[in-house]
């Protein structure tokens, strides 16, 4: 029992840490999808230290399949034969229907927000097919007659980008990193994290990693595809796009489901911009990917089992009835 409560105090811990971790990460330049590789590691390993949690303090010497039909079967027949069951017992039972309900959540929570992508694609579709001219490649690019500069990118099946002909008549040469931009976002499946983002604030917005999850993400992906950018049309010409379409009422108004190249976190991209150095080669950026996916994966289980010391030495009277 000792464990499963450190475990559970060491996932709050990090939880509760996590956002200022991650922010500070963003602003000392540290590549932004090695950022989303941790958040997206935090992520799976809260859910799945918290169910060990679980399994460990109800039915510490049994396996997850049989936990929840064991926990039922005893519950039922206590209360058959008129008497409460096992604290232990029914708390984890209790704890074990909230993470199930907390899963249930984040699942239907990515279905609505797949569902309301959709549509909104076809909509978008269905209006650009009448007022944009369009531009067919990998991502079709779908051409706006405005004469201001704004461009944004809109996922579903086909994913396409929307943009001026402002882009291309005020911007020059610095148009195609602004249109390789928004392919980044597509070619990353950025619109798809910054869903499980704002699926998992919705979800369990009482802790801080899942609320502050939808800022992180929205922030690291910008400066993912910025990099991308960057790195095929250099920092110069992302940095000068990026100042001349924030200059023009923040990029202009885009479709809350879509990623608009102007409307996030402009300073802090200006930042990493400035500060932009080569990109890491393959080999490197692999073994990178694997430390901070294996720390992050780890971290609140170590965290707990350190806090184990700590719960016996204030357990102890308890126990021995002081």
């Amino acid at each position: 029992m000792i464990l499963a409560i450190a475990l559970l105090l060491g996932v709050a811990v990090v939880a509760g840490c996590a956002p200022a971790v991650l922010n500070r990460m963003l602003r000392r330049r540290v590549d932004p999808q090695l950022v989303l590789m941790t958040w997206g590691a935090l992520i799976a390993t809260t859910f799945a230290t918290v169910t060990a949690a679980l399994t460990i303090a109800v039915l510490p010497a049994h396996g997850p399949a049989p936990l929840l039909v064991e926990l039922l079967h005893h519950c039922w027949t206590a209360l058959q034969h008129g008497s409460t069951p096992q604290l232990h017992l029914a708390a984890g039972l209790l704890l074990l229907t909230a993470i199930a309900g907390l899963s249930s959540r984040v699942s239907i929570g990515l279905l609505r927000h797949a569902r309301h992508q959709r549509r909104a694609h076809r909509r978008q579709l269905e209006l650009l097919h009448i007022a944009a001219r369009r531009e067919s490649g990998a991502f079709p690019i779908m051409w706006l007659p405005h004469p201001k500069p704004m461009a944004y990118s809109v996922a579903g099946t086909p994913g396409f980008v929307v943009a001026t002909d402002g882009v291309r008549d005020q911007l020059g040469a610095d148009a195609a990193a602004v249109l390789e931009h928004e392919r980044a976002h597509l070619r990353g499946r950025h619109h798809l994290l910054v869903g499980l983002a704002e699926a998992l604030s919705r979800s369990a917005p009482w802790l801080p990693l899942m609320r502050r999850s939808p800022e992180l993400v929205r922030t690291a992906v910008e400066l993912a595809a910025d990099r991308s950018a960057a790195h095929l049309h250099g920092p110069g010409a992302v940095r000068s796009a990026l100042l001349r379409m924030s200059d023009v009422h923040g990029g202009g108004p885009v479709p809350a489901d879509a990623l608009g190249m102007a409307h996030s976190a402009v300073d802090l991209r200006l930042h990493h911009l400035n500060g932009l150095t080569a990109a890491p080669g393959k080999a490197k950026r692999a073994l990178a990917s694997g430390v901070v996916g294996l720390t992050a994966a780890t971290l609140p289980t170590v965290a707990g089992i350190a806090l184990v010391p700590v719960l016996a030495m204030a357990s102890c009277p308890f126990v021995l009835g002081v």
